[in-house]
């Protein structure tokens, strides 16, 4: 076996592998005559067919198979033999026959290596939020509701109401609902933030049996611009407690007995809320500053993976909350995901040699909360065993991994403390802008592609006309657990 390695750029290598041909025909033969055994033909008893008539039907059917099979064994044992280190999918480019050797050509990816740039003394902005009394208050209105007794009535006073309706598709010229298309029946608390104030005012006033005409595209842009048909099916009020300290004991079952300890917890918990909110916001600018500041190839395999699998969640969440997604594919809103694919996948590269650079790694202490967490949950189990489970499930280490790398780059940074308020409409403006940039890129290069497009049409091609007899490369397939490469960039696979 002839194996030469071809650095292609960065983060992609070209292995090509040589076998004698006689080698490849004998483990070819070796596979017709499996292959025998299961093929059953007229006028020949089972497993019997003659091997020249199996190849005149079948051979060109079975040799495409062996192929595949034998272009993973020998990549494996390339991987074995070079101590090769990749990352995603590789794949089969071109598989050639000549006199005396048979090639196979493949292309995989690799963690590039580059030179990390300064990653401590980030400047980023912390966003200051001090929970209000108002917010508390609001915060208490909520519980009172979830807790208020639920009665029956008839007609809609204020926003304390839940309502059932069924919503009625109808001819936009008639009003009237069309027959054919059953009504959707849903339940609305009035109160809710997720209910719009003037679909809310249109509900007050009304009583069971009412029905009154909306459009939902008024609200939510991505809705229909069309009317629909509203009629009130039922009505029930929600009666709520009055908020003292008997309220407090009841709802914190003698946890808490006044209301000034219920205001402070409640403050507390919203307190904390906004908190790791900030720390949320302060992770994004961490991770956008350092992926802006490191250019480098990426593995175009993982890359794309990446963005498959997060137009596969999108879609999966979305296709029935939105009509324009209805009957949509992963593959026609990939596009849109290869930007964010890109970033994470170059934030996972970087971070991986953050902690190589720093050795960071976990310790008893980073699990010490989510062990507790778990023997609470599961009481019977050794905190042994559980730390076990832990240390042991690679979602969950890399998790704490990326956070404790996070900890310490934060730790780091020089943080300029900002309203929230003040911080959110400076990242609006900073949005706007970088997507009037982009706008005018994407203007550019279509302009750009619009005149090599013209060059092309007047001028002949330069290029070798001949294909390859591959033009759709195939992805290696492999039953075994040791040629499958792990699409998570901390994985390196050293086979």
């Amino acid at each position: 076996m002839d194996i030469t390695i071809n650095q292609l750029d960065g983060a992609t290598r070209e292995l090509i592998i040589s076998i004698p041909k006689s080698e490849f025909e004998e483990k070819l033969n070796e596979q017709f005559l499996e292959a025998q055994k299961y093929i059953n033909l007229k006028g020949f008893r089972p497993g019997k067919a003659p091997i020249k008539l199996i190849k005149s039907l079948y051979g060109k059917e079975i040799e495409q198979d062996f192929i595949g099979d034998y272009a993973t064994e020998v990549f494996q044992k390339a991987v074995d033999s070079k101590e090769i280190q990749f990352v995603g999918k590789p794949t089969l480019k071109q598989f050639q026959k000549e006199d005396e050797k048979v090639t196979f050509t493949f292309q995989y990816d690799i963690i590039p290596d580059f030179t990390l740039n300064e990653y401590k003394g980030l400047k980023i902005y912390e966003p200051i939020h001090r929970v209000s009394d108002e917010e508390i208050e609001h915060e208490i209105l909520h519980r009172r509701l979830h807790s208020a007794q639920v009665l029956k009535a008839d007609e809609i006073a204020n926003e304390f109401f839940i309502v059932s309706v069924d919503i009625f598709k109808i001819d936009q010229t008639t009003k009237e609902p069309i027959p054919e298309v059953p009504p959707q029946t849903t339940t609305i608390l009035l109160h809710s933030e997720t209910v719009p104030t003037d679909l809310r005012n249109l509900f007050i006033g009304r009583k069971t049996g009412d029905s009154f005409l909306y459009n939902p595209h008024e609200m939510d842009s991505s809705a229909e611009n069309e009317e629909v048909l509203i009629k009130i099916k039922e009505v029930h009020q929600l009666v709520l407690e009055d908020f003292d300290d008997e309220f407090v004991k009841r709802y914190t079952n003698g946890r808490l007995s006044t209301t000034d300890e219920f205001k402070e917890e409640i403050g507390y918990s919203l307190q904390e809320k906004w908190d790791l909110r900030s720390n949320d916001e302060m992770v994004k600018q961490v991770i956008k500053q350092l992926v802006e500041s490191h250019e480098f190839d990426l593995p175009t395999s993982v890359v794309y993976e990446t963005a498959m699998k997060l137009s596969e969640d999108f879609i999966k969440k979305y296709s029935d909350r939105y009509p324009a997604l209805k009957g949509k594919k992963p593959s026609d809103v990939l596009e849109d995901f290869v930007p964010i694919a890109i970033s994470q996948v170059k934030w996972a590269i970087i971070k991986k040699k953050i902690i190589e650079k720093e050795n960071i790694q976990l310790e008893d202490y980073d699990i010490d909360s989510l062990v507790q967490e778990y023997k609470m949950q599961n009481p019977n189990l050794p905190e042994e065993e559980i730390k076990s489970y832990i240390l042991n499930n690679k979602h969950i280490t890399d998790t704490l991994l990326e956070k404790k790398v996070l900890d310490f780059l934060i730790g780091f940074a020089e943080t300029i403390e900002i309203d929230f308020d003040e911080y959110e409409k400076l990242q609006e403006e900073t949005e706007q802008e970088e997507a009037e940039n982009e706008s005018d890129i994407n203007a550019e290069e279509r302009q750009l592609e619009s005149s090599e497009q013209t060059t092309s049409e007047i001028e002949p091609s330069q290029e070798n006309e001949q294909m390859t007899s591959n033009t759709e490369p195939e992805e290696i397939e492999n039953e075994s657990d040791k040629a499958k490469v792990s699409s998570e960039v901390s994985g390196l696979n050293k086979e």
